[in-house]
Parts: structure tokens; sequence; C-alpha cells
């Protein structure tokens, strides 16, 4: 939607929930509702729809808030809905993340295998990365069978590619190069 305003509104918060010592417990809530709002869409739209008013969208959002939010994260909600920004939403959250990684020094990694991780993988997994990042790590695990074995891990903008499918693929073009 609008970087700047996503950036803005997501330092605010984000200090205001450090100042209280809330941002884990926010940053839960924030994700969770990221999720409700990403798989219903249209929620999102209807607030942003001149045709209902403030006080049904407010009511709409105050719901929302009764299912067990923190004042904060109700508060924000409220305030992105009088101003016409629940556009702005998921990159508010996004950028909330971020700050909370950065303070926190956490590395969000994606782990991609052909079947789920076992705990003991997954503990080596995160110690390694983490001696490379020099943060604690946080797993995100996907699985894709047609990576046949191994695990693609993918931090920021790097990747560390040790899948079979990747190995066999370098292997056949080192044999065609020989062949041709």
């Amino acid at each position: 939607m609008n970087d700047k305003a996503e950036k803005v509104y997501a330092e605010a918060f984000f200090e205001l929930c450090l100042e209280d010592g809330r941002p884990e417990e926010v940053l839960g809530e924030l994700s969770a509702l990221d999720g409700i709002f990403r798989e219903e869409p249209d929620f999102v739209k209807l607030l942003g729809t001149p045709t209902v008013t403030m006080d049904e969208k407010l009511g709409m959002i105050k719901d929302i808030i009764a299912d067990g939010v923190s004042e904060y994260t109700g508060n924000l909600l409220c305030v992105l809905t009088e101003r016409g920004r629940m556009g702005c939403f998921s990159g508010i959250v996004k950028n909330f993340r971020a700050l909370y990684n950065e303070h926190f020094r956490i590395a969000e990694i994606t782990v991609t295998a052909s079947a789920p991780l076992s705990e003991s993988v997954r503990e080596k997994i995160a110690a390694k990365m983490s001696e490379v990042t020099g943060k604690t790590v946080s797993i995100k695990e996907k699985v894709d069978p047609s990576i046949i074995g191994g695990v693609v891990i993918d931090y920021g903008s790097t990747r560390y590619d040790g899948s079979v499918r990747t190995r066999l693929n370098e292997l056949k073009k080192e044999l065609g190069g020989v062949i041709a």
C-alpha cells in the first residue's frame, strides 16, 4: 500500500509496545490478525468502503477486540480504521516483525525439506545458523518433496541449497558438458 506509512506506524507502535514490555504478546496478536485478514480480504475492503459509516466500521473492530486482543492492538486497529489505513495492516505487521527481530537479535530462516524435520535436525540447523548469523534462530519449515532430499535454507536474500535435486541438476550439467 504505502511503504512509508506502514514503516512509520510500525516504528511508533513498536516503541510503544517496547516501553510497556509487551512486544512479544503484541507480535503474536498482530500475526494472528494478519492471517485472519489475509484469509478474509473482503473484511479489510469493507472497512475501506465509504458507504459503511465509521460507527459501523468501529463496531466491527470492537467485535474483534472483544475476542481477546490487547488494548494496544485494539487501539491500533481503531486508529487504522479511522484513518482509512487498514489496507496497510499487513505491511505494518511485516515492519513490526522486522523491528522485533532486530531488537531481540532474531534471525528468521526458512528451511525447505523433502519431509518434516526431526527435532534433532531442527536443533542442528538452528545451532549452525546461529553461528553463521550471530543471532537466535527462528525456523519456519516448508515441505517440498520435489527437492528429493537434503535441505534448502533461506535467510534474508541468502540461500544455502543442499538439496539432492540441485546436486543432481549440477551433475547433469557437468556430464552434459563432457558428453557434448
